[in-house]
């Protein structure tokens, strides 16, 4: 880690009682920052703030950070920069306290570059634990991610850079880091988030670049063998971009010309 900040200012500890910390009570935006600019970060303030919203936390200080944050690029232009909004500290049980101050924090990694062949296309294949089903939570880029540290560990065991994860109905989600595309029949087509997976800025970027070019879109429950028909396939994230999927188990996609148009529409990657 190169650096960590708190509202505003550096820090070297962290409190033993941030909620954050002690019940994942919080969210969190993982942004991309080359030369001194944020790729997608209003999309990333906006999930933030609809996600405070949704948990009831205070966000009042939003416009606060967002100048924080910009003083913070300055100092770290090309890096992985982490925004992780806590609830706050206190409370020693899961009830919060009264009137507690939110808290802000950034963070600075190096930056991490995958192989640039991804980008041409990667092979992938279902992965076997399943994502639970419940509204509360879904669509949130939430500090609760033990299911992804378990997926994660799945795919480690695998030769794929990502793979798919279906939900404990069957249905397709997303990537184990990544959301989840699929063009059939020249229209776009991605999962619904409704009880399941997380609601990323990539996904909702695309979602906006196709109905600027007017591309048709659909945001649907989509089954594995859905993936096996599809005429493309691809994942995507706000680090990378966009990987086609070349390969998926035996299934193999020979073109994937309205990905590379989607792609092409990505001059930051």
């Amino acid at each position: 880690m190169l650096a960590c900040w708190l509202n505003g200012q550096a820090i070297q500890t962290l409190s033993l009682t941030e909620r954050a910390f002690n019940y994942g009570d919080g969210l969190f935006s993982t942004i991309a920052i080359r030369q001194g600019q944020a790729s997608l970060i209003d999309l990333h303030w906006q999930r933030l703030e609809q996600g405070c919203q949704r948990l009831l936390i205070d966000c009042q200080n939003l416009a606060q950070w967002q100048e924080d944050f910009l003083r913070f690029m300055a100092l770290y232009p090309d890096c992985i920069a982490k925004i992780i909004v806590s609830r706050g500290v206190g409370g020693r049980g899961y009830l919060p306290e009264a009137n507690q101050q939110t808290h802000c924090y950034f963070y600075a990694y190096p930056s991490h570059h995958h192989p640039q062949h991804y980008q041409q296309g990667i092979d992938t294949d279902f992965l076997q634990q399943q994502l639970s089903c419940g509204k509360l939570l879904a669509g949130l880029k939430h500090l609760n991610r033990l299911e992804q540290v378990l997926l994660r560990q799945e795919l480690a065991q695998t030769s794929f850079p990502e793979a798919i994860v279906c939900n404990e109905q069957g249905y397709v989600i997303e990537g184990v880091f990544s959301n989840l595309f699929i063009i059939k029949n020249g229209q776009l087509q991605t999962p619904r988030l409704d009880l399941s997976g997380v609601d990323g800025v990539m996904r909702r970027h695309l979602l906006s670049l196709a109905q600027q070019i007017l591309l048709p879109t659909q945001i649907i429950n989509i089954s594995p063998s859905d993936m096996l028909t599809a005429d493309e396939v691809f994942f995507c994230n706000s680090l990378y971009g966009i990987w086609p999927v070349k390969r998926l188990a035996e299934k193999t996609f020979a073109q994937n010309p309205v990905t590379q148009q989607l792609q092409s529409l990505l001059h930051y990657v």
